[in-house]
């Protein structure tokens, strides 16, 4: 350094300057994988108590353990639910006559739209008209076997298992 008082141009100039004869230091591409591979975040409480939990109930030895204890929920559950049943059985019998009504009137109600949008339109007219004796079934038969069977190619298409050029699934555990 020199005693000479320098601007504050010629400061940050001078900065600059040596900033950039500093050498450059970048990870390498992998860096960032091979750091966070050996990273190892805690689990929530959660997830670490249903694991325990898990493996727990997974021991052959809890078999009969989770059995006795499942037969004695069922029976808890029966012995208060059964007696409920059967007091309230008059009041339940309403409301499901009730509910089923009401649905069963809507429906009747949807069905009769559909039928007087159906003969309004002119759908009904057209559906009449169509001649479907002899080829013309077969052939109507046909084309309805074609389309469902593309369906089902299609769907084998969509749902098919990933191959060669699929993207490989990566999990950020």
């Amino acid at each position: 350094m020199t005693d000479k008082q320098l601007s504050p141009s010629q400061r940050d100039e001078m900065l600059v300057r040596e900033l950039s004869r500093l050498p450059s230091f970048a990870p390498s591409r992998g860096f960032p994988a091979n750091v966070m591979a050996r990273v190892r975040r805690p689990q929530p409480k959660a997830v670490v108590l249903y694991r325990r939990a898990k493996a727990w109930a997974l021991e052959p030895r809890r078999a009969l353990v989770l059995g006795g204890a499942y037969a004695a929920v069922a029976v808890a559950a029966l012995w208060v639910a059964v007696p409920w049943v059967v007091a309230n059985t008059p009041a339940i019998r309403f409301v499901t006559a009730q509910v089923s009504g009401w649905f069963f009137e809507a429906i009747q109600d949807g069905a009769l739209a559909a039928a007087g949008w159906a003969v309004s339109s002119g759908v009904a007219e057209f559906v009449r008209s169509l001649s479907l004796t002899g080829d013309r079934l077969f052939i109507a038969l046909a084309t309805l076997t074609v389309g469902y069977a593309g369906c089902g190619v299609g769907l084998h298409y969509l749902l098919r298992t990933p191959r060669g050029q699929d993207v490989a699934l990566q999990h950020s555990f």
